[in-house]
């Protein structure tokens, strides 16, 4: 996991005297720092959970309930957080000394142990579902961190936007093109299966992921979950691109083969207008 140095301390204590009515940025930012970092090889601000579940006042243990909540709510390795040694932090934050009594057990031994680095996303999401104050106060915090976020850099604020666009219009596109698929096999008296959703799909996906399936592109990546979650805008844009434009030759009756050489033809071609405009 690639980290920016930052003031980040999976030690960090709350200070007593903390007003969680009022963001300050030096308190929260001191508690819980936000930091640039990457998941899933995307650039994402992170979170360490270990700061948060003692920001959270959390009751149970940290292993027991940051599993708990991956578990409860779905999130995905690589796509929502990543996992590092908590010593990896130590080089990169400019607070933290090397060989600091907080990293020694009672019984003289090296106690540096498993942390999640969070996206923002997912932080926000768990101070949430906390229910207390001290979770509201550090949602709130998040979402002062997102809006600094959008007047400071601008230009990243649009990528996001972007790519939430991109996926849920590859989301919007999918289930239309697995009912034109039924509905074409249908008049011609065969029955669907489920592979045939699965073909079609593949063959959009390996158009788009330089020949490999989405669950390929996934495990090449070390990506859990759902791989559209995981990609960029671009590759979202192109897939519901294709699964719109399919939709149309199915349509239009064409059979799988002459689909695909069509899809194939039209991605290049989009690809290459995109290139253009990218240029220009």
């Amino acid at each position: 996991m690639t980290i920016e140095k930052s003031r980040f301390s999976s030690e960090a204590t709350p200070q007593p005297n903390v007003n969680t009515g009022v963001i300050n940025g030096n308190d929260f930012a001191a508690i819980v720092p936000v930091i640039a970092g990457q998941i899933g090889g995307r650039e994402a601000n992170i979170v360490s959970a270990k700061a948060l579940h003692k920001a959270l006042g959390v009751g149970n243990d940290f292993s027991t309930w940051i599993k708990l909540r991956i578990d409860e709510y779905g999130f995905g390795l690589n796509a929502d957080y990543v996992v590092f040694d908590s010593s990896d932090f130590r080089n990169q934050s400019s607070n933290f000394e090397q060989g600091s009594p907080g990293w020694v057990t009672k019984r003289g031994g090296d106690r540096r142990s498993k942390d999640y680095g969070l996206s923002l996303g997912m932080a926000k999401e768990l101070a949430m579902v906390e229910r207390n104050e001290q979770g509201r106060a550090v949602r709130r915090y998040f979402i002062q961190c997102e809006e600094a976020l959008q007047r400071s850099v601008p230009e990243i604020a649009a990528q996001y936007r972007r790519q939430l666009k991109a996926r849920i219009s590859a989301a919007n596109n999918f289930k239309p093109m697995c009912e034109a698929l039924d509905a074409a096999r249908a008049e011609q008296g065969k029955q669907t299966q489920q592979r045939h959703y699965s073909n079609e799909s593949n063959m959009i996906a390996r158009i788009v992921l330089g020949g490999m399936t989405a669950k390929q592109w996934a495990q090449e990546n070390g990506i859990t979950g759902e791989p559209r979650d995981s990609m960029n805008a671009a590759q979202l844009e192109h897939l519901a691109y294709l699964e719109s434009t399919n939709i149309t030759l199915i349509e239009l009756g064409q059979d799988y083969d002459q689909r695909k050489a069509e899809l194939i033809r039209l991605s290049q071609r989009w690809l290459a207008k995109r290139a253009g405009v990218n240029h220009a």
